[in-house]
């Protein structure tokens, strides 16, 4: 007796409806897909059309009792839940109405022209309880939240608003709060499913705050109800987001605090707020302040693909970075018996927009040629180790403003590259190990590209 005092008895049995749903909708599909292999192959299929039904409409009958019992517990949207519901039932029966018919349907005339229509309607309502259910424990905008925005349009809902990263253009509840919202809180609190009759889905719902009151004090986030739960021991019954879903980050639970103690607003930008270092910080971990690669900010068109052959020909292995990319990677085999020429170079240099990443390690190249790979306006990525290559070579380099990895190793180069490399301020990683660079213009080079690691094998 103390045990049914303690727990919601309920709630208990009710949680199991998400387990067992699934078989009644497994068996109907089984029983329609033994009726299409049985009306394509001329099999006799009926007994395990018949029990397939029958099995569907028990299931059945335990995933309606126990999903009442479920939905005692109310903060479900009562027209969605009603329509999830009387769906279910109206199923249920049909379903073992089929059941009776299958195994009649050869004897008595009227179930051979009821029996598809029949079969059709179940099939349908399979498909709206299941809708139904979905928005009840996902949100009603599951289904087409990641929808192109025609599609979005069409279903009558709010186009994708394109998320904002640049700091000084974020706002700080659209682009920060929301996010974190949507991500770890609304599965429980939205149009559909609104526990504690809390929904965080706007501005008005969430100053409204649930059945127990407001869950935002504007200014003081120690005393919002909101905060409090989600800085709860994860093993606390009043722990937010409850049922062992994620729960926000350290990160997220900071800047959830800091909007709090703010004033909670919904229309200012990011930068209208307070800002500390390690606010700065939080936000460039949720996305907010990070400045696009200069990758990322190419938007090129596709190279011919008759110029894709026409340098394969040449000998060059040529292909995207990635997937659809418009960006290339090219290599030179040390293998190929053909050195590189100035006609290859010629040939290369007609993709040279879209080639960032470029590599002739142990591949000769003259003197003369190497001033050609400086008309590579977009290369990030330049391997060239062991290349025989030469400080005037280097010299060629110094237009490649946005060259971030470059591989010299093995080559004959001195302090008289030193110059050149300094100019190469977007460098992250160089190879100079094997050169014949001292340590003293190691030192010096160091000195000036500071954000570079410099790999000279010392």
């Amino acid at each position: 007796m103390t045990f049914f005092l303690e727990t919601n008895i309920y709630q208990f049995f009710g949680r199991f409806h998400a387990m067992l749903v699934h078989l009644p909708i497994g068996f109907i599909i089984l029983a329609v897909f033994f009726e299409l292999l049985s009306l394509k192959k001329k099999v006799d299929l009926n007994l395990a059309i018949s029990y397939a039904f029958l099995a569907g409409a028990l299931s059945g009958v335990f995933s309606v009792l126990l999903g009442l019992m479920l939905a005692s517990d109310g903060g479900y949207n009562e027209a969605t839940l009603n329509i999830h519901k009387w769906t279910g039932i109206v199923m249920t029966l049909i379903t073992f109405l089929l059941f009776f018919i299958k195994r009649k349907q050869k004897t008595v005339l009227w179930t051979q022209k009821s029996y598809p229509v029949l079969v059709f309607v179940v099939v349908s309502l399979l498909f709206v309880a299941g809708h139904n259910g979905g928005n009840l424990t996902h949100g009603s905008d599951y289904l087409l939240e990641h929808a192109p925005n025609p599609i979005r349009t069409l279903a009558g809902m709010k186009p994708i608003r394109e998320r904002i990263t640049d700091l000084d253009k974020a706002l700080v509840y659209e682009d920060v709060i929301h996010p974190i919202f949507e991500s770890k809180c609304n599965v429980c609190h939205n149009n559909d499913k609104a526990k504690g009759d809390l929904l965080l889905t706007d501005e008005e719902s969430i100053l409204n705050g649930g059945k127990n009151g407001k869950v935002i004090v504007s200014g003081n986030a120690n005393e919002s109800e909101l905060y409090r739960r989600v800085t709860l021991s994860p093993t606390h019954k009043e722990f937010m987001p409850t049922e062992g879903r994620t729960p926000l980050t350290n990160e997220e639970t900071m800047l959830v605090q800091w909007w709090i103690d703010e004033g909670a607003p919904f229309d200012k930008k990011v930068v209208e707020l307070n800002l500390t270092d390690r606010i700065k910080a939080y936000l460039r971990d949720v996305g907010i302040g990070l400045k696009k690669t200069f990758i990322e900010s190419l938007d090129l068109k596709e190279v011919d693909d008759k110029v894709i052959a026409s340098i394969r020909a040449e000998g060059f292995k040529i292909k995207t970075v990635s997937g659809n990319s418009t960006l290339l990677e090219v290599t030179y085999s040390s293998y190929n018996k053909e050195p590189l020429t100035a006609n290859k170079l010629d040939v290369l240099l007609k993709a040279k927009t879209n080639i960032i990443w470029l590599d002739f390690s142990g591949v000769p190249i003259q003197e003369d040629l190497v001033s050609k790979l400086g008309q590579l306006e977009n290369l990030v990525a330049l391997r060239m180790s062991n290349a025989n290559l030469t400080d005037t070579g280097v010299k060629a380099f110094e237009s490649l403003k946005h060259l971030e990895y470059l591989n010299l190793y093995g080559n004959p180069i001195s302090d008289a590259s030193l110059q050149s490399l300094q100019k190469l301020k977007g460098l992250q990683k160089l190879y100079l190990w094997k050169t014949n660079v001292s340590d003293t213009g190691l030192k010096s080079l160091k000195d000036s590209l500071e954000e570079a690691t410099i790999i000279s094998g010392l």
